[in-house]
Order: structure tokens, then C-alpha cells, then sequence
């Protein structure tokens, strides 16, 4: 009985250290995984950097020549991110979604329905199913009066809204 829990002893001991040493290749291997993406993501970057450098030191005093150059800039920028698979966030037109757009402003209007994207002040950008920036955009509203309609002519009148408030209504589930 004792050398079978000498043996079990040592079976235990020595299945520690097989996962203790299991852990160190993992964490090593996700090391060196960042590492590759990390220098693949930097290998598009450098080129981009070199021609930022290479505008900065032309001399032109014609301002066509700089803004054809910071398109080629651009275009490659946004080649590196494609090839990453970064995707560019842009709703115009589209249902106000704030899991992507970060509403900054408000418009009235009767031309588009209400929570419709009408301008996008800055795009938004995702990796996948990770949201690296919201974007930035100018959410439609209703206009508070209708061709007509006066404040004074809806005193005492309650909108749907407010009947389903009244109601209890509230959309909130009281589980």
C-alpha cells in the first residue's frame, strides 16, 4: 500500500508540472501569435510612414501636387485596414443602430423618418464583430410642430406616447 501511494504520489507531482509546463507554451505561443500580428499590421504601416516622410519633404508650391499625394496616402491606409479586415462604419441613410453610431446631434425634419442616419460626421470602424469606433452621425428627429399645427391647438391633447405612459405602458419589461 505504501509504494502504491509513493506511485500515486509521483503520477500527481509529475502531472502538475506537465501543466504547469502546458500553461508556459501557451502563454508563449500567444505571445509569439500578437508578436506575428503585430509585425504583419507594421509591415503595411512602414510603407505608409516612408511616403508620409517623402511629402513632407517635397517642396511644391503647387497645392494639387500635395492633395494627389495625401490621396495615395489615404488609399493606402485604407488598403493596409482592408487587408487587416477592418471594415469602415458608414450609415448615412441607414436605422440609427447606437451598437455602431454615436449620435452627436439631432435634426428636425419631416422628409426622412425619425432615428434615421442623415449625416455621418466621422466614420466608424469594426474588426470583425469588435467595434473600434462608433460612428460619429446626425440623427433625424420629428419636428415638434406639423404644417398648421400650433401648440396652442394641441393643448390638453396627449400624443401616443403619453397614452402609454398613462396606460403603464413604458416599454420596460417588470419581470
Amino acid at each position: 500500500a505504501k509504494v502504491e501511494i509513493e506511485r500515486l504520489a509521483d503520477q500527481s507531482l509529475r502531472r502538475q508540472a506537465e501543466l504547469i509546463n502546458y500553461r508556459r507554451r501557451v502563454q508563449k505561443e500567444q505571445g509569439e501569435t500578437v508578436t506575428m500580428a503585430q509585425v504583419a499590421l507594421l509591415g503595411g504601416i512602414v510603407p505608409v510612414i516612408d511616403d508620409l516622410e517623402r511629402a513632407v519633404e517635397t517642396r511644391s508650391e503647387d497645392a494639387s501636387v500635395y492633395h494627389e499625394g495625401m490621396q495615395i496616402i489615404l488609399r493606402s491606409v485604407q488598403k493596409v485596414l482592408e487587408t487587416i479586415g477592418v471594415e469602415r462604419i458608414m450609415p448615412e441613410g441607414l436605422t440609427f443602430d447606437p451598437r455602431y453610431h454615436e449620435s452627436i446631434a439631432r435634426h428636425e425634419t419631416n422628409e426622412v423618418p425619425e432615428g434615421q442616419v442623415l449625416d455621418v460626421v466621422q466614420p466608424g470602424y469594426r474588426l470583425k464583430d469588435r467595434l473600434i469606433r462608433p460612428a460619429s452621425v446626425v440623427v433625424s428627429c420629428g419636428s415638434t410642430t406639423v404644417e398648421g399645427d400650433t401648440a396652442e391647438d394641441n393643448q390638453g391633447k396627449g400624443t401616443e406616447a403619453d397614452a402609454a405612459v398613462l396606460d403603464g405602458e413604458n416599454g420596460v419589461d417588470d419581470a
